[in-house]
């Protein structure tokens, strides 16, 4: 195999990330234990789309249902939680549900920072401190304020890194690696027991983090 041919064709550029890290590692350059770290570092990343995926859709469902306990099942087009939030975020709810038909078609076209923003303390008294226990019943913490803070600091570290995923950029040199899937499993398991089980039992990510190049 050319080693050569396959840096020149993913560039020279991509693959120094890579050649430098195993430079600090091993001491010394290798373009074939670079790309053995590349083909590590995409295989990881292809593994962590089944959880963020879960987690995503996981997220935004718990985020929906304490919205409607507040403002109705309709609370996309609810003009008293429209007024709520800031405006980037009420335009962005605007442009997502113009032509409404339910809720269940504002979801999918609403970012993750969108969910992430909702889960703000300037939401408490109106959503989180009434309802975050109802919609994330085995959530654990002092307080309801504690249990938000929580969910929102983790979401934005998974958002992250999630973003690099998406844009098939390196993730093995990331310090908050090692907690992606833990925050992403928390979540889901405060959320419904049962989906955590079954993540657990179907992700891939454990097995590859137990087998790093570096």
């Amino acid at each position: 195999m050319s080693h050569a041919a396959i840096e020149k064709n993913l560039s020279i550029n991509r693959l120094s990330t890579y050649r430098n890290a195993i430079l600090n590692f091993l001491g010394q350059d290798s373009v074939e234990f670079a790309i053995e770290l590349y083909e590590w570092n995409a295989k990881l990343s292809a593994s962590f789309i089944l959880p963020l995926h879960i987690y995503e859709i996981t997220l935004r469902n718990a985020i929906s249902e304490a919205i409607a306990l507040r403002y109705g099942n309709d609370w996309p087009i609810d003009p008293a939680f429209r007024n709520s939030l800031s405006g980037k975020q009420k335009t962005e709810l605007i442009k997502a549900s113009a032509g409404y038909i339910g809720v269940g078609k504002v979801l999918p076209e609403l970012k993750l920072v969108w969910f992430e923003n909702m889960l703000k303390n300037t939401h408490n008294v109106r959503i989180w401190v009434p309802y975050i226990k109802m919609v994330f019943p085995h959530s654990m913490g002092p307080d309801e304020d504690t249990i938000r803070d929580e969910l929102k600091s983790d979401c934005f570290v998974i958002r992250m890194l999630r973003n690099r995923i998406a844009h098939h950029e390196p993730i093995f040199n990331q310090p908050n690696l090692a907690n992606l899937l833990p925050a992403i499993i928390k979540a889901i398991d405060w959320r419904c027991a049962v989906s955590k089980v079954w993540l657990s039992n179907l992700e891939d990510v454990t097995r590859l983090m137990t087998k790093p190049v570096i």
